[in-house]
């Protein structure tokens, strides 16, 4: 069985343990990009992929519609819909198609927007401000480079909606927005511990495009004063910050279905799923912890490393991750920007 995912399932104590547990031979192929991945798999890629862990939209509103996700058995994951965090209730209906059937399974969550070192950027000042923090002078800032995140927030930075069908001018305050944060960025780059490290370092004060995902393995070492953030409500159509779901599905094309569709059921174990939000690289909410079994397995110092105490209102702040109708232009524009940054420097 061969799983496409996001970081963490893949990992020996996950994709492993089903390994042995099924007496099968699996393997797996880290993201960074859900956009990538999706597009890639349309184009005929990833051709020996059965099963798929990738961010919400991109499973319902795309590959669903072009016929490349299995629907699957309700009856057979009721079990698994039962307990789920009430914070999550808004988020669900992206496992399931435009006819309301079930395809794929919700586990991973949270915001996605700054992350601040509070001993140089207090957290009230961080949320009133949110991403026109960029516009301080006495700030330094990195960018974690996870493109389609990037797309979203830098929109948000440049006052559109990237939900909108943008126009040329939109389009030309993206660009802007986009090249003057990587010209004055002092750190690009796709490893969220490297940027987490130079927040520690002080060689930057906020990262842009991060959230408990990238964060919460520091927080749990004891650096406390480092904290995701979600913008406070402004009141306007632009949203304040974005929030995901990560959807796991059984793709159309699965040579090894019934072993993909078992991995469905097996990651959704309560064992499993806190084995799901406690992978190596990071410490995540899963929905799964509306089940006591699986809430009752974090200490009070993982729950603080959530950011537990905040974790309803931040979700309450956030629009959900969608795909940016203008995508594909918006892409070339932010490789663009960040070209010209590697290049000048």
């Amino acid at each position: 069985m061969n799983l496409l995912c996001w970081e963490g399932y893949e990992s020996e104590n996950i994709l492993g343990e089903f390994s042995r547990q099924r007496n099968i031979q699996c393997s797996a192929r880290t993201l960074l990009s859900d956009a990538r991945t999706a597009h890639g798999l349309l184009a005929g890629e990833y051709k020996n992929y059965d099963a798929l862990n990738i961010n919400n939209p991109w499973c319902r509103d795309l590959l669903c519609h072009h016929g490349l996700i299995k629907t699957l058995d309700e009856n057979r994951f009721a079990h698994t819909l039962e307990n789920l965090l009430p914070e999550f209730d808004r988020l669900s209906r992206w496992a399931r198609n435009d006819s309301g059937e079930l395809i794929g399974l919700c586990q991973r969550f949270g915001a996605f927007n700054l992350v601040v070192n509070t001993d140089r950027v207090d957290q009230t000042t961080a949320e009133d401000q949110g991403f026109n923090l960029t516009s301080s002078k006495s700030v330094r800032f990195g960018i974690l480079a996870y493109d389609d995140f990037n797309i979203m927030h830098i929109c948000i930075g440049a006052g559109i909606n990237p939900f909108d069908q943008l126009d040329p001018s939109s389009l030309q305050k993206f660009s802007n927005t986009a090249n003057d944060w990587h010209r004055r960025s002092a750190l690009v780059c796709d490893d969220h511990n490297v940027l987490n490290r130079a927040l520690l370092d002080g060689k930057i004060d906020f990262y842009i495009s991060g959230g408990i995902y990238t964060v919460s393995t520091a927080r749990l070492e004891g650096y406390g004063n480092l904290r995701a953030i979600t913008p406070a409500n402004s009141g306007t159509e632009i949203p304040d910050g974005i929030v995901f779901a990560e959807i796991t599905s059984v793709l159309q094309q699965a040579q090894s279905s019934a072993d993909a569709i078992e991995f469905l059921e097996f990651i959704n174990r309560p064992e499993i799923a806190i084995r799901a939000a406690m992978t190596p690289n990071t410490l995540n909410p899963v929905a799964q912890m509306g089940d006591p079994r699986v809430f009752s397995q974090f200490s009070t110092q993982q729950l603080q490393a959530l950011q537990w105490d905040s974790l309803s209102e931040d979700i309450s702040r956030c629009d959900m991750y969608q795909i940016p109708p203008n995508h594909t232009d918006l892409l070339q524009r932010l490789q663009g920007a960040r070209s010209y940054s590697v290049l000048n420097g």
